[in-house]
């Protein structure tokens, strides 16, 4: 067996390239993020500095308005006191007022140059201002002439007077509406900002913080690792003294191939020199075989032969050579794939000889091919024991019809996940285990074999059982005695439904009903016992959907006071269900509606058709499901934890045994929420 420490530097190196990733996420997430930050508070602060000024223009607008209603009141007053008097001081103020009133003027209108209506405004406030100057000054000349000032004169200058003040107070009113409404955004950008700022801080902080856990977290796994390799380093070691010795092997065998190639080289120089003598000794025999025709013919036929011999001698040595050459070639390469083979087999191996898990290996026959340490131990078998038996040996007789039937879907091409079946130890025990069943194919795609994964869940299984029978034993010894409270409490009421006191009567009520609340607790164990044990009957019927929820609601109100609960069915919707298991889901799925709505006062309900199926929904005004916990809300004892829901009772069972029953009934049952925004349960069931 090949150690695993192989697998330790292709880990390192592989953390290593995580860690640097790591960094390089976090510094640049953490770039980004400041980028981010000062980008949009730089818009914000710019919103809030563009409010500033534009409230800061408005008050400047009404200031310029009001100076000039000031302007227009001291002409106005030095005119009368001159009318009056007769005397030219007065006229002080009148003088400068029609260069200062035309400045103003033009004041505002250049401040205004962006308002339309204002625009408009002070073309209205130029024109009664020019009609009141020219008002002012036929007084005035009228009195220095030495006529007489009658009422209609005063009448028509107070006229004036009262449409220059109009036109400066409707001017004032736009502006000081635009005044408003520049100073709520101001104040929206000034409570916005600081907000904004704080929660981006923290945000990067936080985004900060986790790469730099993240990072701390590679260290020390990186460090871990180290460590390992270290540990390692003596069976790497042994290892490269293997190869060593292996290509020690190889290296004898290329000798001996030279050498072979030596000795071929050899026995050609000799064959060389075999035919030098060959042709001096034909030489010889020629000359002396002149004499004789017959002679030297068969001289010539046995030298034919002989050279034929030879060629053909030459071939096959010269053949042999590129087989040999050929061999050399093709043993390399063998001696390539097979140090690749021992490295990939290496860290199979490692990986499959730590596993806790069985994992075994079995062709399309069923018969077992491969026998891990986990397997040894999960069935008590060696390696030796099963390897080559059928698959059958471990599978008890009654389940013997499960084989056909997986390995007809492994044929296919399909995956098996998690399986929960039994299965038989070589003591002859029987254990629960669950199996994942995957397909082996060769390079063509077809299936040759067969990967399975068993995990030993038998104590699993026992501490599920024991907790069914504790569950369903508790359950019913409470039972008895609130079955025996309720009847008390019943009996109490009918006796003291007169009662001087009118405490006693409600006090009772709510005893009758804090009973029934705990009698459909323990119910909602007993079923959830019943369901798992595959004892919860389904007796279904007839009966009005909308009818079944409004008994509901009335129950629910007789103890809840804090909220209001809007349900306007337009018609019936009979279905063919459980009435009570139905019932028991609405109620559940109301009762948290209040219990996880404290804030939120509005809990509607809807019953409606929809593509041939009923559809019934709670929907709250609460705090919210996070994203994350959604998909495990309807699992078995399982509650939402937040600081929100720390101190709201309850023990996880109730949406369980909602979900479990809408199934039964061919059903679907659904949450969608936003958090601290509410949250709707949404159940379909087929209509009758």
């Amino acid at each position: 067996m090949i150690p695993k420490a192989l697998s330790l530097p292709y880990l390192s190196t592989v953390m290593i390239n995580k860690f640097q990733r790591s960094l390089r996420l976090g510094y640049g997430f953490s770039l980004f993020m400041l980028l981010v930050v000062c980008l949009i508070s730089y818009l914000t602060v710019q919103s809030l500095m563009n409010s500033n000024r534009a409230v800061a223009h408005s008050d400047k607008v009404i200031a310029t308005l009001e100076k000039l209603l000031s302007v227009m009141k001291d002409a106005e007053t030095g005119q009368r006191g001159y009318l009056l008097s007769g005397q030219i001081a007065f006229l002080e103020p009148y003088n400068g007022a029609y260069r200062e009133a035309g400045a103003l003027t033009d004041q505002l209108k250049t401040l205004t140059a962006d308002n339309q209506n204002q625009q408009a405004n002070i073309a209205v406030i130029r024109q009664v201002l020019t009609q009141r100057l020219n008002t002012l000054q036929q007084l005035i000349s009228k009195k220095q002439n030495g006529g007489t000032l009658g009422s209609a004169d005063l009448e028509s200058s107070k006229d004036a007077m009262d449409s220059f003040r109009a036109a400066i107070a409707k001017a004032e009113g736009d502006e000081n509406r635009l005044l408003n409404e520049r100073t709520a955004t101001l104040n929206y950008y000034s409570t916005l900002t600081p907000i904004f700022l704080v929660l981006a801080a923290v945000l990067a902080i936080g985004t900060s913080g986790y790469f730099y856990f993240s990072v701390i977290r590679d260290l020390r796994e990186k460090e871990r690792l180290r460590l390992e390799l270290e540990q390692s380093e003596e069976e790497t070691q042994a290892l490269n003294e293997e190869l060593t010795a292996a290509n020690e092997e190889i290296t004898a065998a290329n000798e001996e191939l030279t050498a072979i190639n030596e000795e071929l080289v050899k026995a050609r120089e000799e064959l060389s020199q075999a035919n030098e003598t060959l042709e001096s000794r034909v030489t010889e025999r020629t000359q002396a075989l002149q004499e004789s025709e017959e002679e030297t013919q068969a001289l010539n036929e046995e030298l034919t032969a002989i050279n034929e011999e030879m060629a053909a001698t030459n071939e096959e040595l010269m053949a042999t050579n590129e087989e040999l050459a050929e061999s050399e070639r093709r043993l390399q390469e063998l001696v390539d794939e097979l140090r690749q083979a021992d490295e990939r087999s290496a860290k199979l191996a490692a990986i499959v000889e730590s596993s806790d898990d069985a994992i075994i290996g079995k062709d399309l026959n069923g018969v077992v091919t491969a026998w891990n340490r986990g397997a040894e131990h999960i069935f008590g078998y060696s390696e030796a024991e099963i390897v080559g038996q059928p698959i059958l040996k471990l599978i008890p007789e009654d389940l013997h019809h499960e084989e056909p039937f997986i390995l007809g879907r492994l044929r296919n091409g399909e995956k098996i996940d998690h399986h929960e079946t039994i299965r038989r130890r070589a003591d002859g025990g029987l254990i629960n285990v669950s199996l994942t069943i995957s397909p082996i194919h060769d390079k063509e795609g077809r299936v040759i074999g067969v990967s399975k994964i068993a995990r030993d869940i038998s104590e699993q299984k026992r501490d599920e059982q024991r907790k069914n029978d504790f569950i369903g034993m508790a359950s019913h010894e409470l039972k008895t005695p609130l079955t025996s409270l309720t009847a008390l409490v019943q009996v109490l009421q009918q006796k003291l439904r007169v009662n001087d006191d009118p405490f006693v009567p409600q006090a009772l009520n709510k005893a009758h009903l804090q009973t029934k609340k705990m009698s459909s607790l323990i119910n909602g164990f007993l079923n959830v016992s019943r369901l798992e044990s595959g004892k919860l009957e389904i007796v279904k019927q007839d009966f009005d959907l909308t009818e079944l929820a409004k008994e509901q609601l009335e129950e629910i109100r007789l103890t809840v006071s804090s909220h209001t609960f809007v349900f306007e069915p337009d018609h019936a919707v009979t279905v063919l269900a459980d009435r009570e298991k139905i019932g028991s889901v609405i109620s559940n799925l109301l009762t948290n509606a209040v219990k996880y709505s404290p804030k939120g006062k509005v809990i509607k309900i809807s019953c409606t058709m929809r593509d041939g199926q009923v559809l019934f929904s709670v929907q709250d005004e609460g705090m919210g499901i996070r994203a994350q916990d959604l998909p495990r809300i309807f699992d078995r004892y399982y509650r939402v934890g937040s600081e929100h829901t720390r101190h709201i009772s309850g023990f996880g069972v109730g949406l369980y045994l909602s979900a479990e029953i809408i199934q039964r009934h061919a059903g679907r049952i659904w949450a969608e929420s936003e958090k601290s925004v509410g949250s709707t349960f949404i159940f379909i069931l087929p209509v009758a």
